[in-house]
């Protein structure tokens, strides 16, 4: 039998992957979308026209849809790394009432295991509100350097979809004839509308994970305060974790992918720089 926190590693490992495919879900519609869109206007036929003008039409309810259980399944991981935090940093015994709850939220699932398990941090300092300040630190310090990441690739991308809007205004007028204008110019016109809505989503998308950046910088910078400080007290370094908890929730999932691919180096740099002679 596993232990409770093994239990909420591989349960909160489980409830990312799952936000996460519902976000690459929401953006494989989108792009999708603006696929079609670009090859019904390339292209310049009834059929891709129409093709793409009609899933440019059905494309926002699965977005929103897929947008939606990213949401509450990020409600609950974001639970799990809480109660993850305040075990590890102040030593605190999950609530049987809140394990029960989240083993019931994976009733029925394979969990795979978690690509980490104790010890997760670096950090040396015994249990209390300094060691629960100083992996807060470590995890804000991640979260900083993978959101700038995520915020200059969905710039470019948002680049990206302003250009193939732009071809789609370009060539709208290519695929009409006097018979076919009405619904022709119906499908072209859901089709070009999407990709400046695509535009859009990328935008706000980048906002948020520059919002994210800065939350987390605020996070480390106060949280490397705190593990100094030898009068810190849990209350002070719980509305910390809190504040930065929320803004985790307002941004979309760092992509698993983008995680593993820099864990290596941000750990090394972290470490090197905090993790030693603490």
């Amino acid at each position: 039998m596993t232990s409770p926190i093994e239990d909420l590693l591989n349960i909160s490992n489980h409830l990312y992957r799952r936000t996460e495919y519902w976000w690459t879900v929401s953006v494989g519609i989108s792009v999708g979308a603006l696929s079609l869109a670009l090859v019904g206007l390339w292209l310049a036929t009834p059929f891709w026209i129409g093709l793409g003008g009609l899933f440019a039409l059905v494309a926002p309810v699965g977005i929103a849809w897929s947008r939606e259980a990213a949401s509450v399944t990020m409600l609950r991981a974001n639970k799990c790394r809480r109660l993850i935090l305040l075990e590890d940093g102040l030593n605190h015994a999950v609530p049987a009432e809140d394990l029960a709850t989240v083993r019931a939220w994976t009733v029925g699932s394979r969990l795979k295991e978690a690509l980490f398990l104790r010890p997760y941090y670096s950090s040396t300092k015994p249990p209390g509100p300094q060691r629960l300040a100083d992996i807060s630190a470590e995890s804000a310090f991640f979260t900083e350097q993978l959101a700038a990441k995520m915020q200059v690739c969905l710039w470019v991308l948002f680049g990206a979809a302003l250009i193939v809007a732009a071809i789609g205004l370009h060539f709208a007028d290519l695929a009409s004839t006097v018979t076919e204008r009405g619904a022709l110019l119906l499908a072209k016109s859901a089709a070009i509308l999407v990709s400046f809505l695509l535009a859009g989503d990328l935008l706000l998308n980048a906002k948020k994970y520059g919002d994210l950046r800065h939350e987390a910088r605020d996070a480390f910078t106060r949280c490397a305060y705190l593990r100094e400080n030898p009068k810190t007290e849990a209350d002070q370094v719980r509305t910390v974790v809190e504040d930065y908890g929320d803004a985790l929730l307002q941004a979309p999932p760092i992509p698993r992918g983008l995680y593993l691919c820099y864990r290596d180096d941000l750990n090394r740099i972290y470490r090197e720089s905090h993790g030693d002679g603490q």
